[in-house]
């Protein structure tokens, strides 16, 4: 008993550890509440029913009011399963490394318009066009509830809901300017988008999947993550959009 106890000791602290090291420039109480979110990897690995495996893919991110933008996904996943609660029934959940991102429209400023009384220039523009980038990495933390029945010999079919938490880690932003006349030229307008207030470090909201299991070990799957939550400190209201694409391998 003692033995038992000792191990499921550390295989949290292990868990710990890893988020620990993950979100080390963190206040204490952001760490506390990542640490949270990884309980069910503690609990879960004595369970009979839990098996862990690799998974990563690509993302496609369209935040609202801004271009798509592509990106990956890239960590590990866990199920437990629920069959005291019906047979196919289980617990998804993941710890991963996820890149999102936008770009603007491209926004032309021309330097002979004076916006306030609306006059137009009476001489051929000496504008430029400002294009924008902004590529964000996040700790992504899904917590969902999904369903397996087989549909054939060794072949499987999923589907999975549920909530999703990001951590903001690092990221930069970068503007290109590219005038009527002459070189482009980009620079770097902030070294992290969290640590530079341009974005808010949290973000959360619904996700989906669906998708198929070979031979119990290889998951092929589609989803949806609907971002809830404003992730711009400043200016327009943006939120995450991100269409998945992934492939994970369960031991």
């Amino acid at each position: 008993m003692i033995t038992l106890v000792w191990t499921n000791i550390r295989t949290c602290f292990k868990y710990m550890y890893i988020i620990n090291n993950l979100t080390i420039k963190f206040s204490m109480k952001k760490i506390l509440f990542t640490l949270l979110l990884a309980l069910p990897f503690c609990m879960a690995t004595k369970a009979q029913d839990f098996r862990m495996g690799v998974t990563g893919g690509y993302n496609l991110s369209s935040s609202s009011g801004y271009k798509s933008q592509s990106g990956f996904h890239v960590g590990v996943k866990g199920e437990l399963g629920l069959p005291q609660v019906t047979k196919g029934l289980y617990m998804d959940f993941g710890l991963m490394l996820s890149s999102h991102g936008w770009k603007s429209p491209g926004y032309y400023y021309n330097g002979n318009y004076n916006p306030a009384t609306g006059e137009k220039p009476d001489k051929p523009s000496s504008g430029y066009t400002s294009d924008n980038k902004c590529t964000p990495y996040y700790l992504n933390i899904p917590l969902h509830i999904g369903y397996k029945f087989s549909v054939g010999r060794n072949v499987s079919l999923f589907v999975n809901a549920g909530p999703y938490f990001n951590i903001g880690l690092f990221g930069k932003a970068k503007e290109t300017i590219t005038p009527d006349k002459g070189t482009a030229t980009t620079k770097e307008t902030a070294g992290n988008v969290f640590s530079d207030k341009m974005l808010n470090r949290f973000d959360w909201g619904l996700g989906f999947r669906a998708g198929t299991e070979i031979a119990r070990h290889v998951q092929l799957s589609i989803g949806y993550d609907w971002g809830m939550k404003n992730i711009n400190k400043v200016g327009m209201d943006n939120k995450n959009r991100t269409f998945v694409a992934s492939c994970a391998y369960m031991f």
